[in-house]
């Protein structure tokens, strides 16, 4: 069972502070990807490789985005499983050991977990993210909103490709567009029931800075998977529930996240 960590990062002040984290699980990943999606320099990338001589780099000559650059991560990595982590995501030290005995365990072909969620580095807000566990309770509540953490997420590659790895049309949801599609394919998913992933929601997250796009997204992936499925009534219920969504005004949407908070349902 070979391994290989999805890391894509802008590069940021900060970006490798969790990385000794996981160059140091209790079963090693066989390789770490991470993929700059900026332009660097010469002088830059020299020092990058050798400050982390264990790390794999891929350099964009550009911005080209999260999704694009985890396919291009997908293309030249060698493991039969892949971890996708985020540059300020924290793993546990015994992730990759547990989500592994989770697939030998369940056969399933996605694999998520349970989060702790942190609002502030002085651990000042924490709540878990929990989601269902088995096959068929996950595939329902996908149908209905995206329960699974993405950088809690680990997948067999094989499965992945199959589905042309992830939808470049979706420059953000895209972890929900590919969770459908993999249901649509009939692939199966499980999660820990432990937090193996703490998540900070510092004001430059994609989940915080980018609600509005997520949202917009999360949306097109839902009707796309009701409109493959000829659920008129599913199409028509989702079209109306993020329209009436886009109205409810931000102190509101607010209100209900924290609730989520409060009852394990994720931010």
């Amino acid at each position: 069972m070979t391994v290989s960590i999805l890391m894509p990062t802008l590069g940021r002040p900060g970006w490798d502070k969790y990385l000794p984290g996981l160059l140091a699980q209790r079963r090693p990943a066989e390789e770490l990807i991470i993929i700059f999606d900026r332009s660097t320099d010469k002088k830059e990338r020299h020092g990058l490789r050798a400050k982390w001589p264990g790390v794999a780099f891929l350099f964009n000559s550009k911005h080209i985005g999260i999704t694009a650059s985890l396919n291009k991560g997908l293309e030249i990595a060698t493991g039969e499983y892949i971890f996708r982590c985020d540059d300020d995501d924290e793993c546990r030290h015994d992730r990759i050991a547990r989500q592994l005995d989770h697939f030998a365990a369940t056969g399933a072909d996605f694999i998520g977990s349970w989060a702790m969620g942190e609002v502030s580095e002085a651990m000042e807000q924490q709540f878990i993210i929990k989601c269902p566990l088995n096959d068929p309770d996950i595939k329902a509540a996908l149908r209905k909103r995206n329960v699974l953490i993405h950088s809690s997420l680990a997948f067999r590659k094989e499965a992945v490709m199959s589905l042309g790895g992830y939808d470049e049309t979706f420059t953000n949801a895209q972890d929900y567009a590919l969770y459908l599609a993999a249901i649509r394919a009939g692939f199966r998913f499980a999660a820990v029931p432990e937090p193996l992933v703490t998540r900070h929601y510092g004001p430059e997250s994609i989940t915080v800075s980018r609600r509005k796009q997520q949202a917009m997204f999360s949306c097109a992936a839902r009707v796309i998977h009701h409109a493959h499925s000829g659920n008129r009534a599913a199409f028509l219920k989702t079209l109306a529930a993020y329209a009436m969504l886009s109205l409810v005004p931000s102190f509101a949407r607010r209100w209900r996240r924290n609730l989520f908070r409060v009852v394990g349902r994720g931010a």
